[in-house]
């Protein structure tokens, strides 16, 4: 981590079916760390990071990131529709050894981009160190195609392009925020203004 001062802030929401590994993805991203015991997210929890992230043209920024965990149960599907507003970015996750989570995948889009319709979303395909997989690799770069969205194959366990997909998104993040106008940026010589909850 360097001192640079935090020039971008944003919110990102992890949406999918329960027991896909958003949870732990994020415990991966924040904290590199991984528990085998599965215990439901309860409505939502939410992490804070503060991460170095490359641009294309080579900059680097320090941008903080509030990552917003959202339960997947039906039940809390009003619930999450408040919390998602405001939302730079989504991880849409899906369990390849359930291909349920994998059908699912188009509902929660929509969802999702009927109330973030400027967010950049990645899908991600959880658990590939499993030998149980059943959603072979060519059904996401399916998904990436119909969707436009981007798509990474991950182990929460492992760690395997985990770091890589937030990196990758929050950079996409900062693009997207040049090309549209800045939505959470902060003025240089600022002070980074404690996230606001929607």
């Amino acid at each position: 981590m360097t001192s640079e001062p935090i020039s971008h802030m944003f919110k990102l929401v992890a949406l999918g079916d329960g027991a896909v590994g958003k949870t732990s993805c994020i415990k991966r991203f924040t904290e590199d760390s991984f528990t085998e015991n599965y215990i439901m997210t309860i409505g939502t929890t939410f992490a804070l990071k503060t991460t170095d992230v490359q641009l294309p043209e080579g900059n680097m920024i320090t941008a903080r990131v509030v990552l917003w965990d959202l339960a997947g149960q039906p039940t809390y599907n009003e619930l999450r529709r408040r919390y998602m507003a405001g939302a730079s970015m989504a991880i849409i996750v899906f369990d390849v050894t359930r291909p349920q989570t994998f059908l699912d995948l188009g509902e929660w889009y929509t969802k999702f981009v009927t109330v973030c319709p400027n967010a950049v979303v990645a899908v991600v395909a959880n658990k590939i160190d499993r030998p149980d997989r059943l959603v072979p690799e060519e059904a996401g770069a399916m998904i990436q195609n119909w969707l436009d969205v981007l798509y990474y194959e991950t182990s929460a366990k492992t760690g395997e392009n985990v770091d890589h997909l937030f990196s990758e998104l929050i950079a996409r993040a900062i693009q997207k925020q040049q090309t549209i106008g800045p939505l959470s940026s902060i003025q240089d010589g600022q002070t980074a203004p404690p996230f606001k909850l929607p």
